[in-house]
């Protein structure tokens, strides 16, 4: 049968005859005579209607076109073709390799992203989480907030209580408390990476019961001390997880950050943990548990809800559904 010849060591190609002898390839053409054991040949598979190679041990190629008259020249001679090769024809196999690929891909986005995320939330030390959050928070202030129009007196008994919370796992020194004038957002509250905790006016004019912005406060500290928010900035840029979890680096996430939190959308997992965290604050300092309840559904009622966590408009910018089976945890607590 007709080949293709290739000597290994400049580009000029020998049309040639390539025949098998015995046990074995024989490659004769213009000036050329070529004899190789097929055990020393290495016989390419085939691939489509790409044409088969077999490789020489000096690096010497022959190529083959016609797919068909090769396979049925190895036939002849009892040599059986490659499992690739077999496997490349059957459709059945190709359908379940695609369902096995989909499957992986969508258990790898649920299940080993959030992991990947949280390694590489985890790796990275406080001045990280400072400069993110600098930049998050510039973002924000462009272009969702704006200056505070409560009046100061309004403030000053919710920093007091804020002040003296008493807050587990070492978020106390990072916690701060902001207020935002944020129209878009209604009554709401977010935390940066950093421990900066933001309170819109709307949320202030919710209620005149501290307590319940203390509960909200003290679920966001829960985000912090989780790092949730950066899990969820991470998370939004599989080449930002990649980035910061090698090299520690939080500049691939600066752009996408801003975006990322006011479009978060917590798992139930995550909401739990913010949960118990707020209950776990809430009782070391003497506040009802039942409040943080309360707040939630005075949250979801604000957004168009009916207070027990079915339907409705979602409150807390959409992240925080406040399902009924979370009400029902935390007024068990």
């Amino acid at each position: 049968m007709k080949a293709t010849y290739y000597d290994g060591r400049t580009a000029l190609a020998h049309e040639v005859d390539l025949s098998v002898d015995r046990d074995s390839f024989v490659v004769s053409g213009a000036g050329l005579e070529r004899r190789e054991p097929v055990a020393a040949v290495e016989i390419g598979d085939a691939l489509g209607s790409a044409p088969r190679v077999l490789r020489f041990v000096d690096g010497a190629s022959c190529e083959v076109a016609d797919n068909a008259e090769f396979a049925a020249l190895l036939a002849s001679q009892g040599l059986a073709a490659s499992r690739v090769s077999v496997w490349e024809k059957s459709w059945r196999l190709a359908v379940v390799s695609l369902a096995l690929i989909l499957l992986a891909g969508v258990a790898g986005y649920r299940h080993g992203l959030p992991v990947l995320a949280q390694t590489a939330a985890n790796r990275l030390p406080a001045s990280a989480l400072d400069s993110l959050s600098f930049q998050i928070q510039r973002v924000l202030d462009r272009t969702v907030f704006s200056r505070t129009e409560i009046d100061g007196r309004r403030m000053l008994p919710l920093l007091k209580m804020f002040d003296g919370l008493e807050l587990p796992g070492g978020v106390r020194g990072r916690l701060t408390l902001n207020f935002r004038s944020a129209r878009t957002l209604g009554a709401n509250a977010m935390a940066l990476p950093s421990g900066a905790v933001f309170v819109t006016d709307d949320l202030l004019k919710l209620t005149n019961d501290d307590r319940l912005i203390v509960a909200v406060i003290a679920h966001e500290a829960g985000h912090v001390a989780r790092r949730h928010g950066l899990r969820q900035v991470i998370q939004s840029s599989v080449v930002g997880i990649l980035v910061t979890w090698y090299l520690g680096d939080v500049s691939a996430l600066g752009a996408a950050a801003p975006a990322a939190l006011l479009n978060a959308k917590y798992s139930r997992d995550l909401e739990r943990e913010a949960d118990a965290y707020a209950v776990q604050v809430l009782k070391m300092n003497g506040v009802p548990v039942s409040v943080l309840a309360d707040a939630l559904v005075l949250l979801e009622k604000s957004r168009g809800g009916d207070g027990r966590g079915e339907g409705g408009a979602l409150a807390y910018l959409s992240s925080h559904p406040a399902t009924a089976e979370r009400l029902a945890w935390i007024r068990a607590q």
